[in-house]
């Protein structure tokens, strides 16, 4: 009997659910499906579902998604040769839809998944907007999202000239990065409006706010920035040495060795990088040993990489140290990188020491990466 009743009130209860439509999934919409679609690739899918939804007759609290559905519909129309009227058509209602339109458009930024794979599409489509698209990335620039900032910074260089003013007026912004972007926008247009401006800003109370000042007026042909640059090399802040030692590596022809030979050994990796780098391109021999020791014991690989770059930029007076360091290493990292650098280099000293490790490998690897390397040396 208790069994019974039970099974009465479940039953009750399963018929009131439905009645009033309880517990069943409410249908998703065409718009919804479209998105998911959107987001698996499933682009064939996508514009089907997507095309019906902005030509149906949508209710009040659904308009909403009208901007959207029509940036989905340009990005997958955007690479598709044989659609280009249709992604002339979304172009056009995305930039008669207005702001809106444009911040659907960057809303899609905000999924990784999707940025990674159509990010090239997107920023075609917010450059081709142009001023219509400053004012949405102008907020992007100065979102918490660093991946977001980035990619506003790199449209605003793309959109070019009329997004030179609204980037000036960034130059008082509290927010040291957004100072920081927007001066590296600035000097990438390298438009003349910017010039007084950023001499106002020498003497910002951020050393990395004055470095990248500096090097964008001397991109305009305005100052030698030397004497800035280099002496942020030693500023408490990374950001401000990482910016110095970016600029040195490519704007300054003659920087001091002993500066750089110092800033080899920071404690960040970039600094170490671009250091790297700069003694390679004013092909500095004081730097040969730091650049070994690079080679060999820094725990960074594009270091490495880096250190392995300037001494073959360095040429033949590394010979004879790479010679010594490669009988002494027992290191096949080590040893493939410096067989390579001295069969970029050619110098035949560098033969029966080569020859002698090919002989003696027992890697395949390191032996046809040896072997590829003697017949580069004539």
């Amino acid at each position: 009997m208790i069994v019974r009743k039970g099974a009465s009130i479940t039953l009750v209860v399963s018929l009131i659910f439905l009645a009033f439509g309880c517990g069943r999934e409410k249908p998703k919409t065409n718009f919804e499906l479209g998105k998911e679609y959107f987001r698996a690739s499933d682009y064939k899918k996508a514009l089907i579902r997507l095309e019906t939804w902005v030509q149906e007759d949508l209710k009040a609290d659904q308009v909403h998604t009208i901007p959207e559905a029509h940036a989905i519909l340009a990005v997958i129309y955007h690479d598709d040769e044989t659609r280009k009227p249709h992604f002339e058509a979304e172009m056009k209602k995305i930039q008669e839809t207005g702001e809106p339109g444009i911040t659907a458009v960057l809303k899609l930024m905000q999924d990784k998944t999707i940025a990674e794979r159509l990010g090239n599409a997107i920023r075609d489509i917010l450059v081709r907007a142009g001023e219509l698209s400053i004012g949405p990335l102008m907020k992007d620039l100065k979102s918490n999202n660093w991946r977001l900032r980035v990619n506003a910074r790199r449209v605003l260089i793309d959109i070019g000239e009329p997004a030179v003013e609204p980037l000036i007026e960034n130059l008082d912004y509290p927010d040291l990065y957004v100072r920081s972007m927007s001066i590296e926008a600035l000097n990438k247009i390298g438009d003349e409006r910017a010039i007084e401006p950023l001499k106002k800003k020498l003497d910002d109370p951020s050393k990395l706010i004055q470095v990248e000042v500096a090097a964008a007026l001397h991109n305009m042909g305005q100052i030698n920035p030397t004497k800035v640059i280099i002496s942020a090399l030693e500023d408490e802040s990374v950001d401000a040495r990482r910016a110095a030692a970016k600029a040195i590596w490519e704007i300054i022809d003659d920087p001091p060795v002993k500066m750089l030979l110092k800033a080899m050994k920071d404690t960040d990796p970039q600094v170490r990088n671009y250091a790297a780098l700069s003694a390679g391109k004013i092909r500095s021999i004081e730097a040969i040993q730091p650049l070994l020791k690079m080679l060999e014991e820094d725990s960074d690989d594009q270091i490495r990489d880096s250190a392995a770059k300037a001494l073959e930029n360095i040429g033949k007076p590394a010979v004879e140290p790479l010679i010594k360091t490669l009988e002494g290493t027992s290191d096949m990292g080590v040893t493939i990188r410096i067989v390579h650098i001295l069969g970029n280099i050619g110098d035949k000293r560098a033969i029966k020491p080569m020859e002698k490790v090919y002989r003696e490998a027992t890697n395949p690897l390191l032996r046809n990466e040896t072997a590829k390397a003697l017949n580069q040396i004539d």
